[in-house]
């Protein structure tokens, strides 16, 4: 009877500690994308959609025809971030130059 309760409390002992190590995993993963999203407010603020330059809106309007402006940042060197989004809540990111051209996250022109 005594070997009965020793396995019991060995097998809880071991499945309870399983779920403290699988949230510690969570727990880190979760830390690292809000780290990552936070060092993105840091390169882009956020501006109101009419603060966009028209040339940018212009762009928008006739290369995304089916999605609409969400939101939009800028950049200290005067980049655009343009979130752009469909009526099925399909996300788009895009990057424009201040006169409507559209560049690569990676380019620094």
């Amino acid at each position: 009877m005594k070997n009965l309760q020793m396995i019991i409390a060995i097998v809880v002992s071991i499945t309870s500690a399983q779920g403290v190590i699988a949230q510690d995993d969570l727990a880190e993963n979760d830390r690292w994308e809000f780290m990552d999203y936070e060092y993105e407010l840091q390169e882009y603020t956020e501006i109101e959609i009419v603060e966009l330059p028209m040339a940018i809106q212009d762009a928008a309007a006739k290369d995304f025809e089916n999605l609409r402006i969400y939101k939009a940042y800028i950049s200290k060197d005067n980049t655009y971030k343009i979130i752009l989004k469909s009526k099925d809540n399909y996300t788009k990111v895009v990057f424009a130059s201040a006169n409507g051209e559209w560049i690569k996250p990676d380019d620094k022109s």
